[in-house]
C-alpha cells in the first residue's frame, strides 16, 4: 500500500491534538489553584467579620464591600480561564472535524469494486505479497480519491499550515512597517492573517499564540541576549519543568552570572554565584527533584548527567573570575603596556588558559540556553523538535530520489558545459535552517556559476546595470532558471530549491515497484497481468464480462480497450 490512506492521515495528525490537550490541563490546574486560594481568603475574611463584634456597623460594611469586590475580581479571573478553556476545546473540535472531513473523500465500495476483485485474485496467485500487504492494512483502512478537487483543497490548507508553522517558529523579525499600519511582527502570523480572510477555520487548526510566544522567547535569547522572557516562561512552568528534571534554571543563572562578569561587576557576580549557582555543585540538591517523580530510573540518569555537566561548567568559573579581576586591575592602572604593570600579569593575560576562559563569554552560552529551552518546550507539549514541514519534505523527497539524480547532463543544471561535475561540498551537508534571501541566493548562484559566456549572451541573462539576472530574487523559480539555461527539468530533486535539502536523504527503494508480467494499455498506463486479465470468482462481474468480449478496463481512468491493443513490456 503506497497511497496515503485515511488511517495514515489520522496517525500523522495526532500531534495536532497534543498542544491543546496540554493547554487544557494547565488551564484546569490554574483554575483549581484560583478557586482554592479564593476559598481560603473568603473563609478568613468572613471569620474576621464575625470576630469583630465591638466594631461599628459602618466598619463591618466596609469589610463586606471589600469582600464583594474581591469576589467580583475572582469571578472575572475565573471567567477568563473559562474562556480560555472553551477556546482550547474548540480547537480540538475543529481539528477533529478537519480529519472527519476526509471521510467524504474516500473511495466508495462501488468505485473500488474492481480493486477488491483484484485483491481477491491476487491473493490466490501471490500469497507472499498479499501477506505483507495485510500486515500493513486493515478493513477500515480506506483509500482517498485523489481526483476529488475538495481533497486537493484540503491538502492545500494543510500545506499552508505547515508553512505558517515554519515561519512562526523561525521568524527573526520584530516589526513590520507598512503604510503606518500596526502589522504583526511575526511573518508567520502575517501570512496566517491573510490566509484566514478566505478560510477562517485555519485559526483553529494551529496554536499560533503558543508558537508566537515560543518564537519571542527564542529570539530574545539568541538575538537580544535578554533573560526577562525566559525567566518569565520558567516561572510560569516551574512545577512542570521540575517534574521532567529540567536544567533550564541552571542555564539561566549561568548566563546571568557570565553577563555580570562581562559587564565588569565582579563583586556582584560573586554574590550572585553564592546565592544561585553554588547549590548546583551538591548532588543532594538534585535528588529532591528525583524523589518526586515516578520514573526513578530514567530521572535518576538525567539527574546524574545534569549534576556532572553543571559541576564541570562551574569549575571553569573560578578561573574566569581570577583572570577577569586581574584584567580589571590592569585597566585601573591605565593600560597593559605601562611600565607599572608586572611582567607576570602581562604573561598571564596573554597565556593560552586566559584565552580559553575568554571563550566562556562567547555566544555559546546563549546557544546552550536556547537549545535547553527548545528541548524543555517540546518535551512539555509532546511535539517534535524538527519542523513538521521538514519531516514531510524528507519523506516525499526520499520517495522521489533515485541514483540518476544530479547526474543527468541533458536535463539538469548540475553539470558544467564541459561535462565536468559541480564541486558542491559533500562534507558540509548541514542544511541551514535560517534561510534568508542572501543565503538562498548563495546556494542557488553557486550552482549556476558554470554558465558559459556564450549561453549568457544568447539568453540575455544580464541587466542594463550589469547585474546578473540569476542574482535577482525574482528569478528564484525553477521555470525562470531553466529557461535562462535552455534546459528542461522535471525532477524536484534536481531543482535549485530542493537539491541541497535532498542531498543527505536516502534513495527510494524502487525494486519492489516493478510489476510481475507488466502490460501497457494504449493510454500509457502499465498494470500487472493479474490486475487486467485474471478473471474473478464472480461469473457475472463486469470484469469477466469484458474479458469474454476480449476487452479490459483501466482501473484508474475507467477506459475500455481491446486485449489485442495491450502490449507486454519488460522492465529495464
Amino acid at each position: 500500500m503506497t497511497e496515503p490512506t485515511l488511517n495514515f492521515h489520522i496517525q500523522t495528525h495526532q500531534n495536532q491534538f497534543k498542544i491543546p490537550h496540554e493547554l487544557i490541563k494547565k488551564n484546569f490546574k490554574l483554575i483549581q489553584k484560583l478557586i482554592e486560594k479564593q476559598r481560603k481568603q473568603l473563609i478568613d475574611d468572613i471569620s474576621k467579620i464575625k470576630k469583630c463584634k465591638t466594631t461599628s456597623p459602618s466598619f463591618k460594611l466596609e469589610l463586606i464591600q471589600k469582600l464583594i469586590k474581591n469576589f467580583e475580581s475572582f469571578m472575572k479571573k475565573l471567567q477568563n480561564f473559562i474562556n480560555k478553556d472553551e477556546e482550547f476545546r474548540s480547537r480540538l473540535i475543529a481539528r477533529l472535524e478537519n480529519l472527519t472531513e476526509l471521510q467524504q473523500y474516500v473511495i466508495t465500495n462501488n468505485d473500488n469494486q474492481e480493486g477488491q476483485n483484484h485483491e481477491e485474485s491476487t491473493e490466490n496467485n501471490n500469497n507472499n505479497r498479499n501477506n505483507n500487504n495485510n500486515s500493513t492494512t486493515t478493513d477500515d483502512d480506506k483509500l482517498l480519491d485523489f481526483h476529488n478537487p475538495n481533497l486537493i483543497n484540503w491538502y492545500r490548507d494543510q500545506t499552508n499550515l505547515l508553512i505558517v508553522d515554519y515561519l512562526i517558529k523561525s521568524n527573526t523579525r520584530t516589526r513590520f512597517e507598512d503604510n503606518g499600519e500596526d502589522n504583526p511582527g511575526n511573518i508567520g502570523l502575517l501570512l496566517l492573517k491573510n490566509l484566514t480572510k478566505t478560510n477562517p477555520k485555519l485559526l483553529k487548526l494551529i496554536d499560533y499564540d503558543l508558537l508566537e510566544n515560543f518564537n519571542k522567547v527564542f529570539v530574545s535569547i539568541i538575538n537580544n541576549h535578554d533573560l526577562s522572557l525566559i525567566v518569565g516562561w520558567f516561572n510560569e512552568n516551574k512545577n512542570l519543568l521540575n517534574k521532567i528534571n529540567s536544567n533550564l534554571e541552571f542555564e539561566i543563572n549561568y548566563c546571568k552570572f557570565l553577563t555580570l562578569i562581562e559587564k565588569g561587576d565582579i563583586n556582584e557576580a560573586i554574590n550572585y554565584s553564592r546565592e544561585n549557582l553554588s547549590g548546583y555543585g551538591n548532588k543532594e540538591n538534585y535528588q529532591q527533584t528525583n524523589n518526586n517523580n515516578n520514573n526513578t530510573f530514567s530521572n535518576g540518569d538525567t539527574t546524574s548527567t545534569n549534576h556532572l555537566t553543571n559541576l564541570e561548567r562551574l569549575k571553569g568559573l573560578g578561573g574566569l573570575l581570577v583572570f577577569r579581576s586581574m584584567e580589571n586591575n590592569n585597566k585601573n592602572n591605565n593600560d597593559l603596556n605601562s611600565n607599572d604593570t608586572p611582567l607576570s600579569s602581562k604573561l598571564m593575560l596573554n597565556s593560552t588558559p586566559f584565552k580559553e576562559y575568554q571563550k566562556l563569554l562567547s555566544n555559546e552560552r546563549w546557544e546552550s540556553l536556547a537549545q535547553c529551552f527548545i528541548e524543555n518546550f517540546t518535551k512539555l507539549y509532546g511535539i517534535s523538535k524538527n519542523f513538521p514541514i521538514y519531516i514531510y519534505l524528507s519523506a516525499g523527497l526520499s520517495s522521489l530520489k533515485t541514483k540518476s539524480c544530479y547526474h543527468n547532463v541533458e536535463n539538469t543544471i548540475f553539470k558544467h558545459s564541459t561535462g565536468n561535475g559541480i564541486d558542491y561540498d559533500n562534507g558540509n551537508d548541514d542544511y541551514d535552517d535560517d534561510d534568508d534571501d542572501d543565503d538562498e541566493g548563495g546556494v542557488i548562484d553557486s550552482n549556476l556559476s558554470f554558465i558559459s559566456a556564450e549561453t549568457t549572451t544568447n539568453t540575455n541573462t544580464t541587466s542594463n546595470s550589469g547585474k546578473s539576472l540569476l542574482n535577482d530574487p525574482k528569478y528564484r523559480g525553477p521555470n525562470h532558471y531553466y529557461k535562462l539555461l535552455n534546459k528542461i527539468n522535471n525532477c524536484p530533486i534536481c531543482s535549485p530549491e530542493l537539491f541541497k535539502l535532498s542531498q543527505n536523504l536516502p534513495y527510494a527503494q524502487l525494486i519492489t515497484s516493478i510489476f510481475n508480467n507488466p502490460f501497457k494499455l494504449p493510454n500509457g498506463n502499465i498494470y500487472p497481468f493479474d490486475k487486467l486479465l485474471a478473471p474473478t470468482d464472480k461469473y457475472l462481474s463486469e470484469k469477466n464480462t469484458l474479458l469474454r468480449a476480449n476487452k479490459v478496463k483501466d482501473p484508474l481512468t475507467r477506459e475500455i480497450f481491446t486485449i489485442d491493443s495491450c502490449i507486454r513490456v519488460f522492465p529495464a
